[in-house]
């Protein structure tokens, strides 16, 4: 299986230069089928060489940006715990013995945009599985205990994310960054919203009705696939679905931030401190090169192969870490730089941010380098690819995720055809465009001395 996947990593990174070389190449080289249901359920197919093993994900269009609804945050996650809980046919035990039984290794997670279900399973299995899935999905049942206990669970989890200051950072950035989106909070949601949990049997049925429903799910496999037998069980099982009356609810635009905006954490403990710049960018979309560039000046200016970390974490070790990220998003989000403090960083607060400031100045005010950018596009896309095509899963993962943004698998392979167009003029044209002080957002966090 190793030495299989291996292969087919070197032989997609050859193809991959080629692509390099011709903007029009394709990434996804391996045979793949997508169709969409009558009733708009998207299925998305790849032939990968790993034999009798097929990872399979069902993402659903629907994440914390959902919660409109006061009092309601957090309810995309939560309904991630309750639908492990139980359907008309099968106990929550039951659920989880007969995923055991199958030898499937299963999972999910929430996401300001989706929530994800996934796992793997022996090829020979599939079917069942998908039948599995087919009934949580259509005849999801469980009982007002059943959601008490498991907000108690989720309870319990902010409680431990609360502890963290990553999460306390986060939660500061996306309130001070987001005024009217729902982007303003984190997919954990509000306290005040979770501890009335146990309220809210009644309350939980509509957004399930509304987000779950078969236009907003899409199926994806990836491995041992036999496209013609696993479209057919597909349609057996999920074919028969049907979109509810209740529609998605409108979600608030974001108005445009014309200032710059600060925030700080305070922790009563000894902490290490963590900065965060962020400056508002548009939503993920192919249809021109501007999300692409922001991509490779992350890559560019912030990689521990950057000129930055080299001064400030190599040379002056006033860093433990540097992160940079364009956070791709369904509506318009942020691009971040993160910064983790060294002891000997601490106190040198101002000098990083004007630093980081500096840094964006420099492709603000002109065009980089070309044999620099040619660099940074290599690593970038050699690093996609090893990463994205390494292991079944990893590819189903990265299918689930882009054609939650656009809804085809042609996603990928227009991803990378954008970062091939994309030159020195580009870099310099979307820095002046999105990395203003006017789009900026700063967030401190900070604790006691004497880490």
């Amino acid at each position: 299986m190793l030495k299989t996947t291996l292969t087919v990593v070197l032989s997609l990174l050859a193809s991959f230069a080629h692509a390099a070389a011709t903007p029009s190449g394709e990434i996804l080289t391996l045979p793949h089928k997508e169709v969409t249901l009558t009733n708009g359920v998207r299925v998305f197919m790849v032939k990968y060489p790993s034999p009798h093993v097929v990872a399979y994900e069902l993402p659903v269009h629907v994440g914390s940006r959902n919660e409109v609804e006061e009092g309601k945050t957090g309810f995309a996650h939560f309904f991630e715990h309750l639908m492990f809980r139980g359907t008309k046919h099968l106990s929550g035990k039951a659920f989880g013995d007969l995923y055991t039984k199958l030898g499937c290794e299963n999972n999910a997670w929430t996401s300001y945009d989706m929530t994800n279900y996934h796992g793997v399973v022996a090829s020979d299995n599939l079917a069942k599985i998908l039948e599995a899935e087919a009934d949580r999905f259509i005849n999801l049942e469980f009982s007002e205990k059943v959601l008490r206990d498991e907000a108690g669970a989720v309870l319990g989890e902010y409680n431990k994310d609360v502890a963290q200051p990553e999460f306390l950072l986060e939660e500061k950035l996306m309130a001070t960054a987001f005024e009217k989106h729902p982007y303003s909070h984190t997919t954990m949601g509000y306290k005040d919203d979770v501890l009335k949990y146990t309220e809210r049997y009644k309350d939980v049925w509509p957004f399930f009705r509304r987000y779950y429903r078969p236009s907003n799910v899409s199926i994806v496999l990836v491995g041992d696939v036999d496209f013609a037998k696993n479209l057919k069980d597909i349609e057996t099982y999920f074919g028969a679905w049907k979109d509810p009356e209740l529609a998605p609810s409108a979600i608030p635009v974001e108005p445009e931030q014309t200032s710059a905006r600060e925030a700080q954490v305070k922790l009563d403990k000894p902490t290490q401190t963590r900065i965060t710049v962020a400056y508002k960018v548009p939503a993920f979309t192919t249809k021109n090169t501007d999300v692409a560039a922001l991509d490779l000046l992350a890559e560019m200016l912030f990689s521990v192969t950057s000129d930055f970390q080299k001064e400030f974490r190599f040379e002056k070790k006033w860093l433990d870490s540097v992160s940079a990220s364009g956070n791709e998003s369904v509506d318009p989000g942020i691009w971040t730089i993160g910064l983790r403090l060294s002891e000997a960083g601490e106190g040198k607060n101002a000098e990083l941010i004007a630093a980081v400031e500096r840094v964006i100045a420099s492709v603000r005010d002109k065009q980089p380098d070309a044999e620099r950018l040619a660099a940074t596009k290599k690593r970038f896309r050699n690093a996609a690819i090893t990463s994205w095509f390494g292991a079944p899963d990893s590819l189903a993962d990265r299918i689930a995720i882009y054609t939650n943004f656009e809804h085809d698998v042609g996603v990928l392979n227009r991803m990378f055809e954008r970062l091939g167009e994309v030159g020195p003029g580009t870099i310099n044209e979307v820095a002046k465009r999105y990395l203003t002080d006017a789009r900026k957002t700063t967030v401190t966090l900070s604790g006691t001395r004497g880490i």
